[in-house]
């Protein structure tokens, strides 16, 4: 803008015929050139008074700067020790309760087997030995087929295994549950842990160096140094919160211990109990069946004797009616030879009638005999069929001891409830 208005102002002056000539420069007079003098010496006089007092104050913030940052790093170093030693406290702290920690969980562990143990002990034997009792007791016959007091305690005992599976089905969740949130715990600790290792290694490292480091440079960034993501309460209160949950974990778990050895103990105690009185009812049961069965014998023995007893005197009713048929064929023949006498000798004289007498008689005999025969062989085959029962019921009796004293005591041998 400016070159262009010199362009016209020269043009103008071209068109009026204007001569320029060079400036002369002013003069100064001699007062001038002595106040030029003291001016400048004045100047010169102040600034090496500033220049004095400048000096001064750069050494006094110089040494008040040195002072100060001593002071500010000797605070930071203090304050950095205080922090090493508190994140080193409170690292042993957390180093004791995962200690105590890992410790309880393989406690639990233990634990936990046991009851594993205790669910399979009953499961496979109780539970099995005392089905294999019922189903073998099905197999009792006729009368012996009985619902008895080993039957009931059976059904009971078979009650108290399932029952004890139930409580210890649910034990075992818990207990799985427990080690689940104390191996959460651990994970906590460990991660705080871990945290408060990098954090004292920072620290430490800090605390090491120097402002001469020759790997060190200002930061001329943009972005904050600085980062705080929580302040020291909340911080304290994270590390408190993982002890303290530690210290609830860990009073669960020891609780939970105490309570599965009380329960162990109890359902070994009604285990024993309950297989003591069923085996007391089959002890009983066994003398019942071996005391009937010995009454049986006796009668079968009687039985048989007075089925021998019959049979012989069945022989000797029928070797006697054998007889009486003789003297009764003797008698008629006697009689139809007589019949053959001529004429007025066929009288009824004595022999006549001592025959007569005789065949009568002869006749109620052998009729006697025949009845007594017939009773007696009825007899024996009531005796027989007493003998075919008495001898089933024996057979029977001896099946159901077999079942008893031999096949279910014998598996109830193997219901040992020591420990678990």
């Amino acid at each position: 803008m400016d070159s262009v208005k010199y362009r016209m102002l020269g043009a103008h002056l071209a068109n009026e015929n204007l001569i320029i000539t060079s400036l002369v420069p002013p003069r100064h007079t001699i007062n001038e050139w002595n106040e030029n003098l003291r001016f400048n010496t004045n100047l010169s006089e102040a600034q090496e008074k500033l220049g004095h007092r400048v000096l001064s104050e750069a050494d006094a913030l110089i040494e008040g700067s040195r002072i100060k940052t001593q002071q500010n790093k000797e605070e930071v170093d203090f304050r950095t020790k205080q922090r090493i030693e508190e994140i080193k406290f409170l690292i042993d702290e957390l180093k004791k309760q995962k200690q105590v920690a890992l410790i309880e969980e393989e406690s639990l562990k233990v634990y936990r087997q046991r009851i594993m143990n205790a669910i399979d002990a009953l499961k496979v034997d109780s539970l099995r030995i005392c089905n294999q009792c019922i189903m073998l007791r099905e197999n009792r016959l006729g009368i012996e087929l009985v619902d008895d007091q080993v039957d009931r305690t059976l059904r009971h005992e078979l009650k108290v295994i399932q029952g004890c599976q139930v409580l210890m089905d649910r034990t075992l969740q818990e207990t799985t549950e427990q080690i689940r949130r104390l191996r959460a715990t651990i994970y906590l600790l460990d991660r705080d842990l871990s945290n408060k290792d990098i954090s004292l290694q920072i620290d430490e490292s800090n605390l090491l160096l120097r402002e001469n480091q020759m790997e060190m440079s200002v930061y001329r960034g943009k972005i904050p140094l600085e980062r705080c993501a929580t302040n020291i309460q909340e911080w304290e209160y994270l590390t408190n919160e993982n002890i303290q949950n530690t210290a609830k974990e860990l009073n669960s778990a020891t609780q939970l211990r105490t309570y599965v050895d009380i329960l162990l103990q109890q359902v070994i105690d009604d285990l024993k109990e309950q297989t003591n009185k069923t085996n007391e009812a089959f002890q009983c049961r066994i003398d019942e069946i071996k005391s009937a069965k010995k009454v049986l014998e006796s009668i079968h023995y009687q039985t048989v004797n007075e089925v021998n007893e019959i049979g012989r005197k069945i022989t000797d009713l029928e070797r006697a009616l054998a007889e009486k048929e003789g003297y009764l064929a003797l008698c008629q023949m006697r009689t139809a030879n007589r019949a053959q006498r001529p004429g007025m000798e066929s009288t009824c004289d004595a022999v006549q009638d001592a025959l007569r007498d005789e065949l009568n008689d002869l006749n109620k005999d052998i009729a006697n005999l025949n009845q007594m025969i017939a009773e007696a062989k009825a007899s024996q085959r009531y005796l027989l069929h007493c003998q075919v029962l008495q001898e089933e019921e024996i057979n029977n009796k001896t099946n159901s001891l077999k079942i008893d004293e031999v096949d279910c005591m014998t598996l109830r041998q193997g219901l040992l409830y020591n420990s678990f």
